[in-house]
């Protein structure tokens, strides 16, 4: 019965999806049987977990046993841990570490998109790839098969905000005590921790003592949940009431004399956990992203069947244009930011000190990241409205992709910490220059004399940006300058993609994103209408 109430069920999340598929052959990743039976698995079966969990069974902590013991014990309904081993079945968190490419997670997470729930894979990816990447011999042997298992295989987690410290990390006040070569104990408070209680180990930011000022003073660290004794090695204060991402439990923790393992070396930990932290920034934009398509699938269906004024919605000239906008934008955010996975699942090779390769990834990895987590919000919220007053009702799952999608501006940094990441990796990581150069050579290829016009000329209006920019105070301007960047590249590359494409559809859609989204300006029916045309497959 729940098709009565999600109408895309039984779609294929994977394979129906038009876009996605063109997107993929276009930056050249093949995907496998895996990733179809996951589209369809998330479709039949997940949503409505999702669903339930979200309403009916949240997780709940058992700090004590009936015998006084301390267990750390998140309860979680049965149907939710079930979904989350079914998921690891397909490989999202094994595959790219055993092949090396980052690239089969991050669409899987488009796939996924619960909130909840591919936040508990994303951080079982990135404590799997910290203790692989950076683990030392002896904690690789020991603790990463357990990842690979095929019957429970473990979660992880990152446990790296404190109460004074979230996106500023030079403000950890967690300190790690030195017992042997590699051996650590942690001590302090962690405010955020997604994951916890399911988690089986996790990557922990700690300053080594004696502690040193600033964020260079960071190290990380890799630490199984408990101890050879069996005794928890952290202490679990509670769990959060949160807004959404009901779906993965997120708490407070306290380190007691925590076991943990020095992942890399004392004076490249930052540098450490911010890379690992940017797999969680490609996540959190492809699995926003992936909650936007499906609201918006459900917008379309819904507008398939509803009558008024003596017609389906899908025939009104406004409801047609909402549609398209918001599809354009979409499919504009979807291309850039899958092109910025490819770059750095490509640059995750690399260990400090990176490469320009690697800052460039960066950069583009915070653009993307504040992009898809606008549209995110922005096309889910308004999905709701084309539904109407059931779209408000919690009663359906409409609802609850929006509530999740409101943490994508927040989780892994703010917008405005995203824009002062960017103008970092754009100005003193000199990353601006190979921006500068893709651009112009993605605009040099387009066919269309008026759209390479257009886009040459805000090409020009973004360098001059940048120099007021550089001029008045770069952290001033660094949000406006994310947006400028970030919907230029966008409308040059999905443009470029309509004319290789050769489908009029296409072609209208990037013209539409260059009017609305670049240049703010208005677009005509008839362009409107040719777009709807690349809307039909989502009726299917």
């Amino acid at each position: 019965m729940f098709r009565e109430i999600w109408l895309s069920y039984g779609k294929n999340y994977y394979d129906d999806d038009k876009p996605l598929q063109l997107f993929l052959r276009y930056i050249g990743f093949e995907g496998d049987e895996d990733l179809s039976h996951l589209g369809q698995y998330v479709s039949t079966k997940m949503m409505e977990v999702a669903y339930v969990v979200d309403h009916y069974a949240r997780p709940v902590l058992k700090r004590w046993s009936v015998r006084g013991r301390e267990i750390n014990y998140v309860q979680v309904a049965p149907e939710h841990f079930e979904a989350v081993r079914q998921l690891l079945k397909y490989g999202v968190v094994s595959k790219p570490l055993l092949n090396q490419d980052l690239l089969y997670h991050f669409v899987s997470g488009y796939v996924i998109s619960d909130a909840g729930f591919f936040c508990t894979i994303t951080v079982t990816e990135q404590t799997a790839y910290g203790l692989a990447k950076y683990g030392d011999e002896e904690a690789k042997a020991y603790y990463l098969p357990n990842f690979f298992k095929s019957e429970s295989p473990w979660l992880g987690a990152t446990f790296y905000t404190e109460v004074q410290a979230g996106s500023d990390l030079g403000s950890t006040e967690a300190v790690a005590y030195q017992e042997g070569e590699r051996r650590w104990r942690l001590r302090g408070i962690k405010y955020f921790t997604s994951n916890v209680g399911l988690a089986d180990a996790a990557i922990i930011t700690a300053k080594p003592h004696p502690p040193r000022p600033g964020a260079k003073g960071v190290a990380a660290f890799f630490a199984p949940a408990y101890r050879p004794d069996g005794e928890p090695n952290w202490r679990i204060l509670r769990l959060k009431d949160k807004l959404g991402t009901v779906t993965v439990p997120t708490g407070e923790v306290e380190l007691v004399d925590t076991v943990a393992h020095l992942l890399g070396t004392v004076d490249t930990g930052i540098y450490i956990a911010l890379e690992i932290l940017t797999i969680a920034r490609i996540d959190n934009s492809t699995a926003g992203l992936g909650l936007a398509r499906k609201a918006l699938w459900e917008a379309y269906l819904y507008g398939q069947e509803r009558r008024a004024f003596g017609k389906r919605l899908v025939e009104h000239p406004l409801y047609i244009r909402d549609l398209v906008e918001m599809e354009a934008k979409l499919e504009a955010t979807l291309l850039l930011t899958l092109k910025a996975a490819k770059l750095f699942s490509d640059a995750s090779r690399e260990r400090p000190p990176y490469t320009p390769s690697y800052h460039y990834a960066r950069l583009l990895t915070h653009i993307v990241k504040n992009m898809a987590a606008w549209v995110s919000i922005d096309v889910t919220r308004y999905s709701m409205e084309l539904l109407g007053g059931i779209g408000f009702l919690e009663e359906f799952p409409l609802a609850k992709l929006h509530r999740d999608a409101l943490v994508t501006s927040i989780w892994e940094g703010t917008s405005n910490i995203q824009s002062l990441d960017m103008a970092e990796a754009f100005f003193r990581k000199d990353a601006g220059r190979a921006y500068v150069e893709e651009v112009s050579t993605e605009i040099s290829k387009i066919g269309g004399q008026e759209a390479r016009q257009k886009l040459s000329a805000a090409l020009a209006q973004a360098r001059d940006e940048v120099a007021y920019a550089l001029n008045d105070g770069v952290e001033f301007h660094s949000k406006r300058l994310l947006s400028t960047l970030g919907t230029l590249y966008a409308a040059a590359l999905f443009q470029r993609w309509a004319e290789d494409l050769g489908e009029e559809w296409a072609q209208a859609m990037g013209k539409i994103y260059i009017q609305t989204e670049l240049l703010k300006k208005d677009i005509d029916q008839a362009t409107a209408r040719k777009a709807a045309e690349g809307l039909s497959w989502m009726a299917l």
